[in-house]
């Protein structure tokens, strides 16, 4: 099985592996010696695969880049090394138990179970995956902006910190792995494009920062639009890296410089109810290490509902200074308003990691868009994180086509950006076994 899963990536890349890579094999005159050499390197290919199907995934090496996406079963949370060693917490999700939308209960079990809560396995994991230091600790967090699923909320059967706050998502990850700096898209005053003050979430979430940074010296900064300064390698400058601020809060980058342009009317010239919503104001972003990209959207809309103003797609505009990427985490964790054609056109992605936990992600038509030739030509594997089986039976006739339905996502990128693999890790254990993998695809 792994030997098929070896040629059938190979072959997806448009290229003959064995080949290109051994050229001493092909110009070979000798038919049975050409024979032989290929099966002996076909056998080592197989044997490096097996290496690290069923075994633990091994640990990150400098200049190497690692995104993890991390399947709680409860939202969003990335975790991502830089080739330097400096590390990122993209959110930490841990969905509150009843649905806003319908108030009908959500009942998501927790990943690997319930025996903890979403944030401690965030932070278990975490520390695992960071092995390699020898005081595992989170350089920076970023919260894409303010719903449960991407940073926690806080219920009375939660566990307390004795500081005050409720342990649900962020906070619990920070109460159990020291984090440095976090980035967000409302501080200090959490008040666009309204207040915040009787946001239980954001509530506890800013006593939490009040006392992490009193008390541990955590620093706190707003999410810098057009920016290339703010999420920057710590410990080496040496790789060829970038982490750019693309847009929040209807603030977008140009593309020249560090300038930005409004994407939204002043909020005096509008109503109440056409305000931009909280998931048009997430924090995105774009890493780029050598000729690999990487593209973070957060919860970004670009499907708008009838009679809704144009410029509630905020994806169209986004994606025109985005351009190709290698890997997208998709928009909104597919949701039937993300993934309109405009940004698949542009972006292109080889790959496309899913952060699925509701019967919702992704909506069969946006895997139809994503999967279409019609926006662009050429391959693309898609990769769940945790596809429900309400999901499942809703899009039953495309399940064929996904890599996965389930696990944590791993993107390793080579040093200096070149390649990089897919490795599906076992979401049921702490074990980091590698169930798949995926590769090496070269970056363009």
């Amino acid at each position: 099985m792994i030997y098929a899963q070896y040629i059938r990536h190979s072959a997806s890349l448009g290229r003959p592996r064995l080949h290109s890579t051994f050229p001493a094999v092909v110009g070979c005159e000798q038919p049975s010696v050409r024979l032989a050499l290929l099966l002996v390197l076909c056998l080592f290919s197989l044997c490096s695969l097996a290496q690290q199907v069923g075994k633990p995934l091994p640990k990150w090496k400098e200049g190497g880049l690692d995104i993890h996406h991390i399947n709680t079963g409860q939202g969003s949370a990335t975790l991502l090394v830089f080739p330097d060693g400096t590390t990122l917490l993209v959110d930490a999700g841990a969905i509150n138990s009843r649905d806003w939308r319908t108030n009908k209960p959500r009942n998501i079990p927790t990943k690997p179970s319930n025996e903890r809560q979403a944030g401690e396995w965030i932070a278990r994991y975490v520390q695992k995956a960071l092995a390699h230091q020898t005081s595992p600790a989170i350089d920076y967090a970023l919260i894409s902006h303010f719903h449960d699923d991407h940073m926690g909320t806080p219920l009375n059967v939660m566990k307390q910190s004795s500081a005050g706050y409720t342990l649900a998502g962020i906070t619990e990850v920070g109460e159990l792995i020291p984090i440095r700096k976090i980035i967000d898209r409302g501080w200090p005053d959490y008040s666009y494009p309204t207040p915040m003050t009787a946001d239980s979430m954001v509530s506890n979430y800013r006593r939490f920062l009040q006392w992490q940074q009193q008390h541990k010296g955590m620093d706190i900064e707003r999410f810098r639009a057009g920016s290339n300064d703010q999420l920057v390698l710590l410990k080496s400058k040496k790789y060829p890296f970038e982490v750019r601020n693309i847009a929040v809060n209807g603030e977008m980058w140009t593309g020249s410089g560090n300038q930005t342009a409004s994407l939204f009317p002043p909020l005096s010239s509008l109503k109440s109810a056409d305000f931009p919503n909280e998931n048009m104001c997430s924090a995105v972003f774009q890493i780029r290490y050598g000729k690999f990209d990487y593209f973070s959207g957060g919860d970004l809309q670009g499907v708008i509902r009838f009679g809704a103003p144009a410029w509630h797609d905020v994806e169209t505009p986004i994606a025109q200074v985005v351009g190709p990427v290698e890997v997208q985490l998709v928009d909104h964790h597919g949701y039937p308003d993300s993934q309109n054609g405009a940004l698949l056109t542009r972006l292109q992605p080889r790959v496309m990691v899913v952060p699925s936990w509701a019967s919702s992600h992704p909506g069969k038509d946006v895997l139809e868009r994503m999967f279409s030739e019609e926006f662009y030509k050429g391959p693309r594997d898609v990769f769940m994180t945790n596809l429900l089986p309400e999901a499942k039976t809703a899009i039953a006739d495309l399940l064929p086509r996904l890599q996965s339905e389930g696990g944590h996502v791993v993107i390793r990128v080579e040093k200096g950006g070149k390649k990089y693999q897919i490795m599906v890790l076992d979401d049921t254990t702490e074990s980091f076994r590698v169930k798949a993998v995926y590769g090496p695809y070269q970056s363009k």
